[in-house]
């Protein structure tokens, strides 16, 4: 009688343990991957930005392969978003290709350009936004660095001074300027982060000329008081912030700043072990839902590179290193499993339009590639590291 009740008592222990297993806390999956294999999901993706180069500098937008649409949308921040991933995949690759979609981007926003005073901005047309020139910046720097050109040099300087302009007094960026009106009292989700990354980017071309003061003026703002003044009831998990951080000149980085990039490992790690429980399917759907947008998942991802570079060469975040890594590598993992192949595409509508990208039930957009491709550039240096350990 014993062991029977026993008996039934482990079995609904097994139930129980199975339940929360599968429900609850379901296993992480992280596939294989190798440096080569990102390599070469990297080419396809860049290669769909690329083919989505128009005659006038836009890039496609977005496509939904379910009703073969693809969107007539745009979005000036995403543009100057894509604009720096393909700066990046120059930097990294050595794509002339890239470079030459980059530099349709570049020009197109070339032509729009507001002079004032002491500072150049963005302006298309009427308004100029701190996250697209912000990020159109990002991107002439990292290009300044990967080409050694030195002739934007002149409108660096003025779209960096700009951005001074919109920074408030306590660190906070306006979203934008309004010819006519100027700076506006109001600030946007990401261009606060977007704004500091690219001041401490054009501190790292131009040394001495105070770019990196005002980057950790913006960053400080954001370690102290962004999510209450801007009402947010938990800490924003930006990973812009991230960037910023990383490349902070090393005696601006500050305990507080430290500890602030420590917080925000603690999320990113939190979103992508999440993201690595979900399978799409059966009990998983319900309890985890849909694989997450690639440009959600790529941003975290994204946000662990950021922080390896940092912890990589920062003592008081190598603790860190190790758990940062293994979590880049196995997003790495997760995407190029998601990625459509050739062969997959070859089987829709329009094949060049799904070739090398990632959906989120049927659609995608321009930032779906573009911080996915940025996670996967920076899984990249994780990747060659430990394969080149004996």
């Amino acid at each position: 009688m014993i062991g029977r009740r026993l008996a039934v008592h482990l079995s609904a222990l097994l139930v129980g343990a199975a339940v929360v297993r599968v429900a609850v806390v379901p296993a992480e999956v992280c596939p294989p991957v190798t440096a080569s294999q990102v390599r070469q999901s990297l080419d396809a993706a860049v290669g769909w930005l690329e083919r989505g180069v128009q005659p006038d500098g836009r890039y496609l937008y977005g496509y939904d392969r379910n009703s073969g649409v693809v969107s007539t949308d745009y979005n000036e921040v995403r543009h100057s978003g894509v604009v720096v991933v393909l700066y990046q995949a120059y930097a990294a690759m050595g794509s002339i290709d890239a470079l030459a979609a980059a530099d349709s981007g570049l020009d197109r926003a070339l032509r729009d350009l507001l002079y004032e005073d002491d500072w150049i901005a963005w302006a298309p047309p009427g308004e100029a936004t701190s996250g697209g020139n912000a990020l159109l910046l990002a991107g002439l720097a990292i290009r300044r660095a990967a080409t050694g050109d030195r002739g934007y040099d002149d409108v660096m300087r003025g779209i960096a001074r700009f951005l001074t302009v919109l920074q408030f007094p306590d660190g906070s960026v306006s979203a934008k300027w309004l010819e006519g009106s100027g700076p506006i009292d109001a600030t946007s989700l990401y261009s606060t982060g977007e704004t500091a990354w690219a001041l401490a980017l054009v501190d790292r071309e131009f040394r001495g000329e105070g770019w990196g003061e005002a980057a950790a003026l913006t960053i400080d703002y954001m370690v102290a008081d962004r999510d209450r003044v801007e009402g947010r009831f938990s800490r924003l998990p930006d990973h812009w912030a991230a960037h910023a951080l990383a490349e902070l000149r090393p005696e601006l980085l500050t305990d507080e700043r430290v500890d602030y990039a420590r917080r925000l490992a603690g999320y990113f790690s939190i979103r992508l072990r999440f993201e690595s429980q979900r399978l799409g399917t059966g009990v998983n759907l319900l309890m985890r839902w849909y694989p997450g947008t690639p440009a959600g998942v790529g941003t975290a991802g994204e946000g662990m590179g950021a922080l390896h570079l940092l912890a990589s060469r920062e003592p008081r975040l190598a603790d860190l290193l190790e758990g940062i890594d293994d979590r880049i590598v196995c997003t790495a993992g997760l995407m190029v499993n998601r990625q459509v192949t050739a062969d997959e595409a070859a089987l829709g509508a329009h094949p060049a339009l799904e070739e090398g990208a990632w959906f989120y039930r049927g659609y995608t957009q321009m930032d779906d590639q573009q911080h996915t491709i940025t996670s996967l550039i920076d899984a990249l240096t994780v990747l060659d590291a430990l394969e080149a350990t004996p």
